[in-house]
């Protein structure tokens, strides 16, 4: 048996809008037919849920990496829709990664592998 390949991820939110508004105008990503924003093959969904509300309590429990091409660019455009570095994009031995918090405090790393 071989692991199966993910296909979605679920944000829960009180406020969807806001936050499907945030991943859109962060992350230029575009919103499929049943309403997932795309990354890739991942989709992201962004839902309400009966058991959420108010900001994540433990943001780093799950993180969202997302592998991009120019980290440095989108450095620049994230800090025009000023976003709330946790970390600041820095060089490390096999990247540059920097994390962003998105509105509702969840943890999002922004990658550019093999970069120096």
């Amino acid at each position: 048996m071989s692991a199966p390949p993910m296909g979605s991820l679920l944000i829960a939110s009180n406020d969807v809008k806001r936050l499907k508004d945030w991943y859109r105008q962060a992350f230029d990503a575009s919103e499929n037919e049943m309403g997932a924003l795309e990354f890739g093959e991942v989709k992201l969904f962004v839902e309400e849920h009966s058991e959420v509300s108010g900001p994540a309590k433990e943001p780093a429990r799950i993180i969202m990496n997302l592998d991009v091409d120019d980290c440095r660019a989108l450095e620049k455009h994230l800090n025009t829709r000023n976003v709330k570095w946790v970390r600041e994009p820095e060089q490390t031995p096999h990247a540059v990664i920097g994390t962003v918090e998105d509105p509702d405090g969840n943890y999002v790393h922004v990658i550019q592998w093999g970069a120096s």
